[in-house]
């Protein structure tokens, strides 16, 4: 963990929509996955480009690559989760949400 820093976990309004569409074991997985970021969130890829700030994080669920983009606003010591979603056309989502 970064300077001991303990981190909230936030989901952004258009993460949360597609979330609460996920069955309940892909639901409670995310989570799971989620309170890792918080270990260090550093420790992920940052994205380039447009999508700068965010980085990504990759799990697999069912044999299903996903993704949990996320930024972290350190000076309030929370990571807004932005969109979690299967590899499947993940960036092209994210660039949709990011505009």
């Amino acid at each position: 963990m970064r300077s001991g820093k303990r981190y909230q976990i936030f989901m952004a309004p258009s993460a949360h929509r597609r979330y609460k569409k996920f069955d309940p074991p892909l639901q409670q997985k995310t989570k799971q996955e989620a309170l890792r970021l918080v270990e260090d969130p550093y420790r992920y890829e940052e994205l380039k480009g447009l999508l700068r700030g965010i980085r990504s994080y990759h799990f697999e669920y069912k044999k299903v690559q996903y993704r949990i983009a996320y930024r972290i606003r350190e000076n309030k010591n929370q990571i807004e989760i932005v969109l979690v979603k299967s590899r499947e056309g993940f960036y092209q989502t994210l660039r949709k949400i990011i505009g």
